[in-house]
């Protein structure tokens, strides 16, 4: 249980104000997403942390505002377990040194939470082997594209390579992987599906499809919106019906999402009035509500 008194809060607000530079609505946002960071020592914990970010890691402090602004829990992790490792297999391990890491993790600083051994190598593994990118292009695409260290190989990466390979037979593995930040459900199977129905079909590449808007692509191949988002929905069923595992992990996204949407509208409240104390007491009520949840 958080219980802290007023001169302990405020020494920490106090820290990352005036020591990170943190803004009041950014101190108040690291409060409600990371609530741990209210229990950590400035002393033996925070401040090495961002000492870590801004020097080891080479991001600078501005570049350390950013990362912890975008990511609160940053301030959560550890530094032996997570960050360290993390920044030596992007340094060493891929070959981006010191300034390439730094890009990266500037860019997507949540990988830093991510296990080397059962996330980040598994999937530059993917894309240099399955994808055919080899070694620096598989760098080069991270470089390029951080973000996709977040996406599942199962459930989206392998799906979405194979998918567009087979529909466009003139995209390489590389292209593929660089669209892979789309939605394969969500966008490429409908606007595949819909154009093959319409006598359209190979009437598009896989970056127009990507890259058109809904109105746009329903003017195109001559539907309503509604015909499109009714495609949309059942692409999604069949996608989730192909991979059952979704189904669970949709329902705990749909818990978090509510979890999500409350601590957005605390937050809201919080930044409105301006009242840090205030934050504090409701991230205490999301320790607890997390704390509640996770023993279930």
């Amino acid at each position: 249980m958080l219980n802290f008194g007023v001169e302990y809060l405020r020494r920490k607000v106090t820290f990352l104000e005036e020591e990170v530079g943190l803004g009041k609505d950014e101190v108040v946002n690291v409060i409600i997403r990371c609530p741990l960071a209210l229990g950590m020592s400035v002393e033996n914990n925070i401040a090495p942390k961002v000492r870590y970010l801004v020097v080891d890691v080479g991001l600078g402090r501005e570049g350390a505002v950013k990362v912890i602004t975008r990511c609160p829990q940053v301030l959560g992790y550890s530094v032996e377990n997570n960050i360290a490792p993390t920044v030596r297999y992007l340094e060493e391990e891929m070959g981006l040194g010191k300034e390439g890491a730094a890009k990266v993790i500037f860019k997507f600083p949540s990988l830093l939470g991510y296990s080397v051994d059962n996330n980040l190598r598994p999937t530059v593994e993917f894309l240099a082997e399955e994808a055919g990118a080899g070694h620096e292009g598989a760098a080069d695409i991270i470089l390029s594209s951080p973000s996709l260290l977040g996406l599942s190989i199962e459930r989206n990466l392998r799906p979405t390579l194979h998918f567009l390979l087979e529909k466009f037979p003139g995209t390489s593995g590389v292209q593929a992987i660089n669209l892979s930040t789309h939605s394969l459900a969500g966008k490429f199977v409908p606007r595949v599906r819909l154009p093959e129905r319409h006598g359209m079909t190979g009437r598009f590449s896989a970056s127009i499809i990507a890259t058109y808007t809904t109105v746009k692509f329903c003017e195109k191949v001559g539907i309503t919106t509604e015909e499109y988002d009714a495609e949309v929905a059942r692409c999604k069923m069949d996608h989730e019906k192909r991979y059952p595992s979704l189904a669970g992990a949709a329902a705990d996204a749909g818990a978090a999402d509510k979890v999500g949407d409350w601590v957005a509208v605390v937050m809201d409240n919080a930044i409105a009035s301006n009242k840090i104390g205030a934050a504090t007491r409701h991230a205490e009520r999301r320790a607890k509500l997390m704390a509640a949840k996770n023993s279930v």
